[in-house]
């Protein structure tokens, strides 16, 4: 679950949500490698579901006790990860090893193991190697799923940067952001701009009311009774 503070009130986006987004932004790049991408559609697809570990996650959102609201991505306790990246990876294995190895390269890029406390050693070994049997099944090389991890690391960054406002989120080699912000609207300034032209997407989000909140019971009625906004994000060239 993504959480951005307001003076009045939280704006939650569901991870799911996020990883739409993405994929969406992915999809209308302009790049020849991915026009003609012999996997195109199934690339596409995992760039949209490489967070559906946290399906589960953002079903029960959790209290951050520092603040009385609802806990960011970013605070999730190790443990809590170390249960989300297996179940990511495992959920589209049998039947779509492909989608299932890139969830797990993005796994390995963006958890060391220090933020997943005891056995993530362990855990990092074992989703690697379940990485490969993967790409096996698939017929991809790794040297291939490396080069398609780049526009799944493209979009989730592009995609994280609009949802928290934060244009460090965009940290792939050889791409810069800004982002402005005014009341229900997102611009996302990029550089290079790969698009068409000046493109408008949607990000749904609710806002509940800075509470503090007792418990995670109380929390979740807030979101429940919240009204589902749609944000314009405006991806624009820098």
């Amino acid at each position: 679950m993504i959480v951005r503070a307001t003076a009045d009130s939280w704006w939650v986006i569901a991870q799911a949500e996020h990883a739409r987004l993405a994929g969406e932004m992915v999809a209308l790049l302009r790049a020849g490698e991915l026009v003609g991408h012999p996997r195109r559609r199934a690339l596409l697809r995992a760039v949209a579901e490489h967070d559906n570990g946290w399906w589960e996650e953002d079903a029960a959102p959790r209290l951050d006790p520092a603040t009385g609201g609802p806990l960011d991505f970013r605070s999730l306790p190790a443990a809590a990860r170390r249960e989300l990246w297996p179940r990511a990876i495992e959920r589209y294995a049998a039947a779509e090893p492909y989608l299932a190895a890139l969830v797990a390269g993005h796994f390995l890029r963006i958890a060391p193991a220090a933020a997943l406390g005891g056995g993530g050693e362990a855990l990092r070994a074992e989703s690697d190697e379940r990485r490969l049997e993967l790409l096996e099944r698939a017929g991809v090389s790794v040297d291939e799923a490396a080069a398609d991890d780049r526009w799944l690391r493209l979009g989730d960054e592009l995609s994280l940067a609009a949802a928290t406002l934060e244009p460090a989120m965009v940290a792939a080699p050889g791409w810069r952001a800004r982002v402005a912000a005014e009341a229900e609207r997102i611009e996302l300034l990029v550089a290079p701009f790969a698009w068409a032209g000046p493109t408008t997407f949607a990000l749904e989000a609710r806002r509940i009311g800075r509470g503090p909140y007792r418990d995670a019971v109380e929390l979740g009625r807030a979101l429940v009774a919240a009204r589902r906004e749609r944000l314009a994000v405006r991806l624009v060239p820098l």
